[in-house]
């Protein structure tokens, strides 16, 4: 990993990243300057271009993240939409349909027959940015809380389709290097990777009993409290029985070995690619010379990427937990959070207060409610994911997974006492939200 951030890096600690309930103008700079280096890592021509067939263009995003800010800003305001106004039809929604199933999918906006001139879009986005400018100016961003709210979910939902944005990219094959950003010596990375390997061990994982979920009613009422998603309130109690879990996450090179194993060597993740050189034969080392890993510095040969973490679709994971026996599945969303407390609880500064019940209900302490993510390949300290395999020999926690998701086997569902968002009501729909863990009988 690199050790000077680049101009692109999010802040990791508390502190800097969380410091109050609404996004400071500052933040919103830092995104912003993100979310231009991202999208402009595609030509213009290739724009609309659908890297992954179900879902929309990439230029629908262009138009999407300025026309999602402005609905929300124009509705908690009571204040007329940014012209050009059709923009709310066109790009309120996206599309992500079910991918076992396209027929099923959410409701969605329509697309333009004849789309706006790409320079259009971009004077659009100016005008939105300037309207998010003039909340902080006027002081309504921290005056009205429907303001800071609307806010907060503008801030949010760009930073989570930037990621969108360069997963998608990077399966283009029209994708350029960011500026400014030195190409890695991969081949270097892999050695010291390969040198650095530890076993990845099993951990026990305590009986707990947790809180999920926050207190955060819409209202003017109560203290200043920092923002949640319908999806994570109200609060309840949960007891999580003891479970084992290995260290780290699965790595590239783990999941190659049981895709030769079990003769699924055509069924490779959508970010590796088949390459016309490689060695004969079908065993793993002809398999690995053989297949190249997307990055966005185009392919690179997929052994330079053997210690970094697995990326795959959960059905591709759930076959791979499958395959393991011995009753290794993928962990409930529970049993995750549960493995995050655990580690947070071994650190030399954990202190029983700063986890205490009433401030993770309350929303109102940011060093309570949010994780120091001081050393995580997180918030594009890299454009790309980083080695796993030397943390075998100690559980890893919020944020230590080299850059990737977890996977969870429980489903996108309400919390006990669910009620959707006023200002944002069509949020939360289904889905399913990688470690490894091994089933264990009661003691």
């Amino acid at each position: 990993m690199s050790h000077k951030p680049n101009e692109y890096a999010f802040p990791l600690q508390v502190k800097e990243y969380a410091a109050e309930p609404v996004p400071c103008i500052g933040e919103w700079r830092t995104l912003w300057k993100a979310w231009d280096v991202v999208t402009k890592m595609i030509p213009a021509e290739a724009l609309m271009e659908k890297p992954i067939p179900l879902r929309n263009p990439l230029k629908f995003y262009v138009g999407h993240i300025p026309t999602f800010e402005d609905i929300h800003l124009a509705r908690a305001t009571g204040k007329p939409l940014t012209e050009p106004a059709s923009y709310a039809q066109y790009f309120e929604r996206g599309i992500d349909p079910d991918v076992d199933d396209p027929s099923q999918c959410h409701d969605h906006s329509e697309l333009p027959t004849v789309w706006p001139d790409l320079g259009e879009m971009l004077d659009y986005r100016e005008k939105v940015k300037a309207r998010i400018r003039s909340m902080y100016e006027t002081g309504l961003a921290y005056s009205d809380r429907c303001v800071g709210r609307a806010l907060w979910i503008g801030y949010e939902h760009e930073a989570l389709h930037l990621e969108t944005f360069l997963y998608m990219a990077i399966l283009s094959p029209n994708i350029q290097p960011p500026p400014g950003i030195p190409r890695p010596d991969f081949e270097r990375m892999a050695q010291d990777a390969a040198a650095a390997r530890v076993e990845n061990e099993w951990f026990r994982i305590p009986d707990q009993e947790l809180t999920i979920g926050y207190e955060d009613a819409e209202s003017d009422d109560g203290p200043n409290r920092f923002f949640a998603w319908d999806n994570e309130r109200e609060p309840y109690d949960v007891f999580v029985p003891s479970f084992e879990a290995q260290a780290r996450p699965i790595c590239v090179g783990e999941f190659a070995a049981f895709l030769v194993a079990v003769g699924r060597q055509d069924s490779i993740p959508a970010t590796w690619m088949r390459t016309s050189s490689g060695g004969q034969g079908d065993d793993l080392q002809a398999f690995v010379s053989q297949h190249d890993i997307r990055t966005v510095w185009g392919p690179i040969p997929l052994s330079y990427a053997l210690d970094w973490p697995a990326m795959a679709s959960y059905n591709e994971m759930n076959s791979y937990c499958d395959w393991l026996g011995g009753g290794v599945r993928i962990p409930t969303m529970e049993e995750v959070r549960s493995i995050h407390e655990y580690v947070d609880r071994q650190k030399p500064s954990y202190k029983p207060s700063n986890n205490s019940k009433k401030n993770k209900m309350t929303h109102t302490d940011p060093e309570t409610i949010f994780t120091d993510l001081t050393g995580a390949n997180v918030g594009l300290q890299n454009f790309h994911p980083v080695p796993v395999t030397h943390r075998g020999a100690s559980l890893c926690g919020l944020g230590d997974l080299g850059g990737a998701w977890e996977w969870t086997s429980t489903l996108f569902a309400p919390q006990p006492g669910f009620k959707p968002m006023d200002i944002y009501p069509g949020y939360s729909g289904e889905s399913s939200s990688y470690e490894g863990v091994k089933e264990e009988a009661d003691d």
